[in-house]
């Protein structure tokens, strides 16, 4: 009997499935103590195999199978992260490539959790010619997860550290700006005011000069806008009635918003209660109101005003401003605008709370940080929801008080009079400012020392003691500041009423550690009646002012 056959050399795959033995169970050995999960996968016989950390990484249970798609990539894999997947993974199997896999995604639990995996595994081939075919895959896979978690922890760190540095950047510039613009304002409206007084009324050109001086006083606007973003704030703050001081402010906004709006509220009878300047707080209410509706441009849109009051659970920390904000462990009342609106692009969120930032036209964008300025001097936060095509949610919140709100005044308290006129010493550094605050001076019937800084106010005081009535200094000068002049004045003559000067805000003068304090400040630039108030004010509230308004000699002692 004669048998006939073929005979294969299978040497070769005997070498290579050896081979791939012996690595596997190196790897797994090494897998395992690194908390690698291992796999290996068979093509020809469609079996594979994997550890128990590999199915640990992917929500199974030990012994199970991970169950893969026609084109053999995990069922479980991401939705977004397959096509990456697949790509790399097919050209790991390219005999003509370098069969590497190399691959960082992210897989869904049975559970629903998402996790991330890194892959790094090797192809074997028949060949390596382009006809040649896979024959076995293997190699490990990490999580990654509390890398990714760290890592984007790290990245948002990062990205609010620079955010941080950006808006003290933009607020010490804001400051500078606003000091210098102040400081020149100072001349040009008292120097366009003195001409003014000094012309008849029906002069050819005195309409130009009060067109001058409104449009100083408008530059002065936007100089005190950038002040306020800055938080510098000034008026005092009280309690109050949120609802009541947001009530008070609905003619104004109902007057403003177009017919195509429609403007709801809700504000609940009694309010939470904050201490705060209703002034301000109406202020960034109508900011915060006209950024809603002019988002709405010309198509019909509705805004709601809501009050209420929340835990600082409720308060989210993304897109919350300040940034660097905290809340405390108390209430805070919630002042929230919704609109539906446009919505706001997610890059542009970040960036709507700088000084003239605008994506509707140009010449816009200091609403909302005016806005913010106001919330951060409340000791509060303004946070921001928004979608494109689905509206604007911003609400702010200030923390609650304790106390009784009090009552609103209706009218402005009279201005005092000056009582005595008599001699001045002021101290200027500014030439142009020093002889525009002069005139202004004389103009009022004072007599006017002048001295060009603090070392030199000092030396003409100690000669002129008996002479001079009051002090007006600037704060901002070289060799010795408004308040080293102060306190050196005061050393000598504790009695002498002084009046600071200064562009810079009058909260900023509440910093520091002085002993001597003030009796007026007057905000550059200042026009002849505000100076002529502070004049008042000081030499009023003096501690000699009945010695002063009957002509007497100062009496000794200091302040009381």
């Amino acid at each position: 009997m004669m048998m006939y056959g073929t005979h294969a050399d299978i040497t070769e795959r005997k070498q290579i499935e050896e081979a791939v033995r012996e690595s596997e169970e190196r790897l797994s050995s090494a897998a395992k103590a690194a908390n690698f999960g291992v796999y290996s996968y068979d093509f020809e016989s469609g079996q594979a195999y994997y550890s128990l950390e590999f199915l640990s990484f992917y929500g199974l249970p030990p012994g199970s199978s991970l169950e893969l798609d026609d084109d053999l990539t995990p069922k479980s894999l991401h939705p977004d992260d397959k096509p990456g997947f697949l790509t790399k993974m097919n050209a790991a199997n390219d005999p003509c490539g370098s069969g590497i896999l190399e691959h960082v995604y992210r897989v869904i639990r049975p559970d629903g959790q998402v996790c991330w995996l890194r892959v790094n595994g090797q192809t074997f081939f028949s060949g390596r010619q382009p006809n040649d075919r896979p024959l076995h895959a293997t190699g490990v896979v990490q999580d990654i997860t509390e890398g990714k978690r760290l890592g984007e922890e790290q990245k948002q760190w990062e990205q609010k550290r620079q955010q941080l540095q950006r808006a003290e950047s933009m607020k010490t510039m804001a400051g500078a700006i606003a000091h210098h613009f102040n400081n020149q304002l100072a001349a040009v409206m008292g120097n366009l005011e003195i001409a003014i007084d000094d012309m008849p009324r029906d002069a050819k050109y005195a309409h130009l000069l009060n067109d001058a001086l409104q449009g100083a006083r408008n530059a002065v606007e936007v100089s005190r806008l950038m002040l306020t973003y800055l938080g510098q704030t000034t008026g005092k703050h009280a309690p109050l009635d949120l609802s009541e001081t947001c009530r008070q402010s609905l003619p104004l906004l109902l007057a403003a918003i177009p017919k195509h709006v429609l403007f709801a509220t809700n504000l609940p009878t009694p309010g939470p209660i904050i201490n705060a300047n209703a002034t301000q707080i109406q202020q960034a209410l109508t900011n915060l109101v006209t950024n809603a509706w002019e988002a709405a441009e010309k198509k019909p849109a509705t805004i709601d005003l809501t009050v209420k009051v929340v835990s600082p659970a409720d308060i989210p920390e993304s897109h919350c401003f300040p940034i660097d904000w905290k809340p405390q462990d108390l209430d805070y009342a919630c002042m929230e605008i919704k609109d539906t609106s446009g919505g706001i692009a997610e890059g542009d969120i970040e960036k709507l709370f700088d000084p003239f930032f605008s994506s509707k036209f140009s010449g816009r964008g200091l609403g909302l940080p005016v806005a913010l300025g106001i919330v951060s001097a409340h000791n509060g936060a303004i946070t921001v929801e928004s979608e494109v095509g689905r509206g604007s949610t911003f609400r702010v919140y200030i923390p609650v008080s304790a106390k009784t709100a009090m009552p609103q005044p209706d009218k402005a308290a009279p201005h005092p009079a000056i009582e005595r006129i008599g001699t001045v010493l002021l101290v200027e550094d500014e030439e142009i400012v020093r002889n525009m605050s002069q005139t202004m001076l004389a103009r009022l019937g004072f007599k006017v020392v002048t001295a060009r800084d603090g070392v030199e106010a000092v030396e003409i005081f100690q000669q002129h003691l008996d002479e001079i009535d009051i002090v007006l200094t600037d704060l901002s000068m070289p060799r010795m500041d408004g308040w080293e002049t102060l306190s050196a004045l005061r050393r000598i003559r504790p009695d002498i009423p002084v009046i600071l000067a200064t562009g810079h805000d009058e909260s900023l003068l509440n910093t520091g550690d002085h002993s001597e304090h003030p009796q007026a400040v007057l905000h550059k630039p200042y026009q002849k009646i505000e100076l002529k108030e502070a004049l008042a004010k000081a030499m009023n509230v003096s501690p000699l002012h009945q010695d002063i308004k009957n002509n007497k000699p100062p009496s000794a002692g200091g302040l009381q």
